[in-house]
């Protein structure tokens, strides 16, 4: 009896922790696990969310680049997204929502195709490395809700939710400031993410 006691008792503790731990990625979490990278002689600094959750086998971030000389003198932010597809869907496009037919150009990072083990390219995975701008009014109009992003290509699609924690703990660290959990609405949504 004793035994199974203290089993129903390390079973709950593990259950709290587990809970407690998939809670803990708020907008502090993310704040205070931003990857910072300098880049001395370009003169850029960046900052980059951990990935987000629920992205299945994509991999998507947001990424601040600042630049301290040249021509770019200020801050670049994008919706960073490396897609695991299992063959080349060239994505050319992203749009933010699914009332929306507007569609918005992207960047191609990089094509790459992996895992082959073949000299057959139909049996690749494929990576789509691509980019998408975001302006930093849009980013506060979405800090309470995140906002959904599908990239479109000739062959197929790829849906990218943006949690509002992930948004509010970058702009929080860009702004020199404390994140908190629900920051004031920020009035309407600008019409374009892009500057």
């Amino acid at each position: 009896m004793e035994n199974r006691r203290h089993v129903f008792l390390l079973a709950s503790l593990l259950l709290a922790f587990a809970a407690s731990g998939c809670a803990t990625q708020d907008a502090v979490w993310v704040h205070e696990n931003l990857e910072h990278t300098e880049h001395f002689h370009a003169g850029t600094s960046v900052l980059e969310t951990p990935p987000f959750p629920g992205t299945g086998a994509h991999r998507a971030t947001l990424r601040a680049t600042a630049h301290s000389r040249g021509k770019r003198i200020g801050a670049d932010i994008e919706l960073a997204v490396r897609a695991q597809l299992t063959d080349y869907s060239f994505l050319d496009r992203v749009s933010f929502s699914s009332a929306s037919k507007r569609a918005f150009p992207l960047t191609v990072e990089n094509r790459t195709a992996v895992d082959c083990g073949t000299t057959d390219r139909s049996l690749c995975d494929v990576h789509e490395f691509v980019s998408v701008k975001l302006s930093r009014d849009f980013l506060k109009a979405k800090r309470l809700t995140g906002f959904q992003a599908k990239l479109w290509g000739r062959r197929d699609s790829v849906i990218i939710s943006v949690p509002p924690e992930y948004i509010e703990g970058l702009l929080a660290r860009m702004e020199n400031r404390a994140p908190v959990a629900q920051p004031a609405s920020a009035g309407p949504v600008p019409a374009s993410p892009a500057h």
